[in-house]
């Protein structure tokens, strides 16, 4: 399996840590100056610590949506690719944005772009939803079933899945990582070719609840745990440090299990939640600092499943990537489960 291409798109507001800090300041308007300065010092604080400069949120108040930078992205993949969208056979959506539990979000995408007969389903896994999807669609153009698959996704969260209400310093143990998260979209083709990608994956589901996003009503699908639900239903929760700690442990035993010379790849591509933590990390495990892609983060926040397939191509946009360069996929994810994919790009 090959890339044939990626693209992306980023809503049109863009800000700087600064404007973040004056966003949650003005959603808290009953809230005294004594106590908002020194909790969104902290935040402040925290932003830098992990490498955070901006992150780009759809203008909603001047009605930018979702749908249309997921297709803007769609469609400049296929264009690029030098196919059309009847040349798609498979059309999988995957990540935590999305408008529907019911039929799979991929079906409205390929209904917009009158994909008549192109089979349709989601994927989802947290941040490793498209790491999930790409093997998925590996083994089916291997198996013959499909000659052209699109992965597209797109990780609106602002105004949906967000909590901005200022309470003590211990809310900031699962809240922060929310300040942290940026939007995006992503469009991935993918075309059959000798080229062999390995997939090897460490998953600990003991540590299920260190990030959520409850619906309602999932207590009668799982015995509640004091962790989910702090930020309310619908609402993100991530013990951001807790699962730091957990992912390097899952991720650590899995590089040194699965890649021989960790020095031999051009590029390692980080899901990213932060960028310190990849840079004080992975080269405990062989791997060079300057072998790590860490733009993304800085850039535009954590985007969650989109994080990836947006580093691979700013990477090549920037000359940085280049086509037959051996590279790494390193993701962590909440559930908790780590990955490493070895590919030649």
């Amino acid at each position: 399996m090959k890339i044939a291409s990626i693209a992306y798109r980023l809503p049109s507001k863009k800000l700087t840590n600064d404007a973040l800090i004056e966003y949650i300041s003005k959603h808290n308007p009953e809230q005294s100056a004594f106590q908002k300065t020194p909790y969104l010092k902290l935040v402040q604080k925290l932003l830098t610590k992990t490498g955070a400069q901006t992150r780009y949120w759809r203008d909603i108040e001047a009605g930018e949506r979702g749908e249309d930078l997921i297709l803007g992205a769609m469609d400049e993949a296929i264009e690029r690719s030098n196919i059309s969208h009847s040349d798609i056979d498979l059309l999988i959506y995957c990540g935590v944005g999305k408008g529907f539990l019911e039929p799979a979000n991929a079906y409205f995408y390929a209904r917009s772009r009158g994909m008549k007969t192109a089979n349709c389903f989601d994927i989802t896994d947290a941040c490793m939803s498209w790491t999930r999807a790409v093997q998925m669609a590996d083994l089916m153009l291997k198996a013959g079933s499909f000659k052209a698959i699109a992965i597209i996704n797109g990780e609106f969260h602002v105004g949906l899945h967000d909590n901005w209400e200022i309470r003590d310093f211990r809310s900031l143990e699962y809240t922060f990582p929310m300040y942290t998260i940026g939007e995006a979209a992503t469009a991935t083709i993918l075309l059959p070719s000798d080229d062999e990608w390995q997939f090897d994956y460490n998953s600990r589901p003991e540590f299920a609840d260190l990030c959520t996003i409850p619906l309602n009503g999932y207590e009668n699908f799982v015995t509640p745990t004091k962790r989910v639900g702090k930020n309310g239903i619908d609402r993100f929760v991530s013990y951001g440090q807790d699962l730091f700690r957990e992912g390097e442990k899952c991720l650590g035993e899995l590089i040194d299990m699965s890649i021989d010379i960790p020095a031999s790849k051009v590029w390692y591509f980080p899901h990213a939640p932060s960028k310190t933590v990849y840079e004080e990390f992975l080269p405990k495990h062989g791997i060079p600092v300057e072998k790590i892609y860490l733009e993304v983060y800085p850039r535009c926040g954590n985007v969650v499943s989109a994080s990836i397939p947006l580093g691979i191509r700013l990477a090549e946009e920037e000359g940085k990537l280049k086509r037959g360069d051996p590279i790494c996929l390193v993701p962590v994810s909440a559930g908790l489960v780590a990955s490493v994919v070895q590919l030649t790009y």
